[in-house]
């Protein structure tokens, strides 16, 4: 019995291992250089522009790739969309019907400044990055959650207050923050500054939970889920 525990054990251990290794053997220059190759392009015709973005890459993971590089390095994260955000979920806490009114003309508002102007909060990097993906062929979806704050810690947290994607890649899922990834938001001094981070590209699973709480926790896709 014990035997079998330690190799089903393993075997967990393996797999997530292997999140963060996966794609070792794969260069993302080509994929990266594409991206770059791209920048400026306007979002009112998101088709051809996955297209520009995929069409000559053969595998998923570059694919994917180019579209991340190409959305946290083009989309701007906007302080007072977040700020915004921020307010009226504290306002209108303890009453869910109300915030989920609001969410849904507040979300019309950010996709039309997004498209028009390239600015968003995570809700638009995380949609962004869906359509693109889903129009190159890819599956990902928008994880809806809890995002780790530096006044608040996830296991405090009553309200989910960010939005990241998961996406398949040769029949696995993978998690990934284009949000995180793009830059640094300083609301307080209403700011951004692009900065791509690594390291919330294809995150092992227990890593990205350190800072990631997910709604539907299938979507920690940690194995216990």
């Amino acid at each position: 019995m014990l035997k079998k525990t330690l190799l089903l054990l393993f075997t967990f251990s393996i797999g997530l291992q292997a999140q963060q290794s996966d794609f070792n053997t794969i260069g993302f220059t080509k994929a990266d250089s594409i991206a770059a190759q791209y920048k400026g392009e306007d979002l009112y015709n998101l088709p051809i522009l996955a297209l520009k973005l995929t069409s000559s890459l053969e595998t998923e993971v570059e694919k994917f790739r180019s579209i991340y590089f190409w959305v946290c390095h083009n989309i701007k994260g906007d302080p007072t969309l977040m700020h915004n955000n921020e307010f009226e979920h504290q306002r209108l806490k303890g009453n869910p019907s109300a915030i989920q009114r609001w969410q849904k003309g507040y979300k019309r508002k950010i996709f039309k400044i997004l498209r028009e102007e390239k600015v968003t909060l995570c809700t638009g990097y995380a949609y962004l990055l869906q359509e693109l993906s889903n129009l190159a062929g890819l599956e990902c979806v928008i994880v809806q959650g809890y995002g780790k704050t530096k006044k608040i810690a996830l296991d405090e947290m009553e309200i989910p207050n960010h939005s990241w994607n998961a996406v398949q890649l040769d029949g696995t899922w993978y998690l990934c923050d284009p949000t995180w990834s793009s830059g640094i938001l300083d609301i307080e001094k209403n700011r951004f500054q692009h900065k791509f981070d690594e390291q919330f590209f294809l995150t092992e699973p227990t890593q990205f939970a350190k800072d990631h709480r997910p709604v539907d926790n299938k979507w920690s896709l940690l194995p216990e889920n």
